[in-house]
Order: structure tokens, then sequence, then C-alpha cells
């Protein structure tokens, strides 16, 4: 009879963590900089969930206004408004470092930050992100491919799984020179002063990227000392659904029931 019991609880908590296309559902989205000491920082990052059709950005292509202030100033204004211009269903925001970031906004390494998300489940099935990385002139990370990473399948299922970037996933938006006059997130350098570029978005190489910013002071302290390396972490983006009051009220009540007969039978055994 235990077991029974415990099989039944198991069914309402997944029934309790499922979703399906008969409302929203909450998802919370959580952000670490997983880079060393030393290493990048990321600014707040675009979110989106959409339909997988929204293609922010290309490999080989130029950078649009969107992309090019993600990419230079950690803007992600311009990038909210295009989406949701071309879906008005989409879902949108600005994702800060709350959790110990710096001025709670931008990653530092070590740091995370959450935000959550009402979705729906079958407009708002994809995710995209994107964030500019620093210190820099214009390195960004970002999906190019608009339907990579799957939130809830075709039935409206919750499918979504983790995402590490890694080094050698590192754009450089080619919008701006790779120099130190300019470069954001430097102590002494002012970031609208750089010089245009006119090049397009690829994945350079990261010490090209990088290599004019090292043993540079950066506003949360200390210096940028370590450049990416390809096979390395520098972020993960992790997702959580978060069960509604309204369901979470309605399994309060079902485990209530499931409760009381076995409630009863305990105190007839301890009677009798």
């Amino acid at each position: 009879m235990r077991q029974t019991f415990c099989a039944l609880c198991a069914a309402s908590v997944c029934v309790m963590l499922s979703t399906s296309s008969a409302g929203a559902a909450t998802v919370r989205v959580t952000i670490e900089n997983l880079s060393p000491s030393g290493g990048v920082a990321l600014s707040p990052f675009f979110v989106a969930a959409h339909d997988g059709t929204f293609d922010g950005f290309d490999d080989g292509s130029i950078a649009s206004l969107a992309i090019e202030n993600v990419a230079e100033a950690g803007d992600s204004a311009q990038a909210i408004a295009d989406i949701i211009a071309a879906q008005p269903a989409a879902v949108a925001a600005t994702a800060p470092a709350n959790v110990d970031g710096f001025n709670s906004a931008i990653y530092t390494p070590g740091t995370s930050g959450f935000i959550d998300l009402t979705l729906d489940p079958l407009s708002n099935r994809f995710f995209s992100f994107a964030a500019m990385v620093v210190p820099s002139n214009d390195a960004f990370i970002g999906n190019d491919t608009p339907a990579a990473i799957e939130l809830f399948n075709d039935m409206g299922e919750f499918v979504a799984g983790d995402i590490l970037i890694l080094g050698d996933q590192i754009w450089d938006a080619g919008t701006e020179i790779n120099q130190l006059t300019g470069a954001a997130y430097v102590v002494g350098q002012q970031g609208s002063l750089g010089d245009d570029e006119g090049g397009l978005i690829a994945l350079a190489p990261l010490a090209t990227q990088f290599a004019p910013y090292l043993g540079q002071s950066v506003p949360s302290g200390g210096t940028f000392n370590t450049v990416p390396q390809a096979s390395a972490a520098v972020a993960a983006i992790s997702f959580t659904l978060i069960p509604e009051p309204a369901n979470l009220l309605l399994f309060a009540g079902g485990l209530a029931m499931l409760l009381l007969p076995w409630r009863h039978r305990s105190t007839g055994l301890r009677a009798g």
C-alpha cells in the first residue's frame, strides 16, 4: 500500500511540473558567468522566447543596429524592440546579474542572475539570447540559429535543457576595431570613442579579440589578465519550470485527498 501511495504522489508531482497549451507557463532563466577570476565579464543579457522564426544575426553578415548595440555597449533595448515588432506574441527582456553581480547588472566571474518569463508554450517555444563580453570593443555571445534552443515541444511540454557557452563561441561583431581606444569596461577608456571597422560578424581568434586589454584595470576591481580559452566554459544558461500558485493549490488538495484514507487506515490500526 505504501508503494501505491508513493507512486500516486510521484504522479501528482509530475502533473504539477508539466505544462500544456491550455495556459501560460512561468520559466526561470538562470545565467552564470563561469569565467575564472581575472577573466571576462558579461553585460546584462538580452533574452527572448519566440516562435522560432526570429533570426537576430548570422555568421558572416553585417551586424544589425540591435546586435551592434549589444556588442558595443551591452544595450539590449533595440533587440527587444525588434523582436516584439516582428512577433508581437514574443516575450523579451533584459536579464541583469542580480545575484552578486557588479552594480547588480554586470556578470563578473563567478556571479549569476535570473529572470522569470511568463510564456505561452506554443507561441514561445524557442529561446534566444545575446550579451556583450567585456573588456572588448565589440565581442558578444548569442545564438545565430533561431530554433536551436527549444523550451517547449510542439505539444506544449517543457523540454528545455541547460546551455553551456564556450570560449570559441564568442563572436566579433565586426563593427569596431579591436583596440584599447574606445574599449568598454576598461578604466580610463570611453566606450563610445571606438573606431568603426565595417566588418562582418565572425568567430575571430580569441587572442586577436582580447589581447589589447590584457593588464588593464576594470571597473569592478582588479585587472583583466585571462583571455578566454576555446574549450573553456564562459557562461551557462539553465531553465526551470516554476509551478503557478493555482497548480500548487491543486497539488496540495490532491495530496490531502490521497493522505485522508491513508490516515484513517493508520488510525484504525493503532486503535485496534
